[in-house]
């Protein structure tokens, strides 16, 4: 069960579970359950050495000065333990359920991350500097992260992905992976848990158009969609 998917105090001590196993950071998700920053205040006051980061925070869930604050303030707060992760997400998040127009993601990101280093803030800062992350999974978009973050944090992708990542981004940038492992040793279930976890995904372009240029194409696209029907219906209409 992931943690976001526990109450507060549950979330809390999971934290700080994570925190005693010696890890180094924990990333915590935003699409429609909690308010990253929000949570990543909670979650840093309730841990002593564990950098909290955020993966990915929605740039259409708040505005450019108040994500820099965000960014500023739980850095201050936490003795820098707050890592900055964004990203634009997906067209039928902000466009059906936020009610944004979702336009050039790769123009958007550059817009925002330069009004982020314009922005006001006349409260105390932290004396470190602070970190920024940007969700990027296509050449375009790691290229901006580079160009313009600290890190990049492709997601969903494979391992030669990961390499390519690497080659845009440069020897100078760190590259936060996050890739999908599953402890089954049964091929056949394995392909099944992890069709049904992927399934959701193949309705977001981004994710699609990334997995188009590792190699996969339509008939990867339809072989999940078949199998789904006949796992629902016990049969596959034409």
């Amino acid at each position: 069960m992931g943690a976001s998917c526990l109450t507060a105090s549950g979330e809390a001590e999971f934290a700080r579970d994570v925190e005693q196993w010696g890890y180094s950071a924990l990333w915590t998700p935003e699409a429609m359950g909690r308010d990253v920053p929000v949570n990543s205040a909670w979650l840093l006051a309730n841990t002593r050495k564990l950098v909290i980061a955020s993966g990915i925070a929605n740039v259409f869930a708040r505005d450019a000065m108040a994500m820099a604050a965000a960014r500023v303030q739980l850095n201050e707060q936490s003795g820098g333990r707050f890592l900055l992760g964004m990203g634009i997400s997906h067209a039928p998040i902000v466009s059906a359920i936020r009610g944004h127009i979702y336009e050039k993601p790769v123009t958007t990101m550059r817009t925002y991350v330069e009004a982020m280093a314009h922005a006001q803030y006349s409260s105390p800062r932290p004396s470190d500097s602070t970190l920024t992350v940007v969700a990027a999974l296509g050449p375009k978009m790691l290229a901006l992260a580079r160009d313009v973050a600290d890190r990049a944090h492709p997601y969903n992708t494979t391992v030669a992905q990961t390499a390519e990542a690497r080659a845009v981004l440069g020897r100078n940038k760190r590259l936060c992976v996050e890739q999908k492992v599953l402890l089954e040793t049964n091929a056949a279930r394995a392909r099944e848990i992890a069709r049904a976890y992927l399934r959701p995904y193949l309705r977001l372009s981004n994710y699609v158009n990334s997995w188009r240029r590792a190699g996969f194409d339509d008939s990867d696209f339809r072989r999940q969609c078949v199998e789904s029907t006949r796992r629902h219906t016990g049969r596959v209409g034409r």
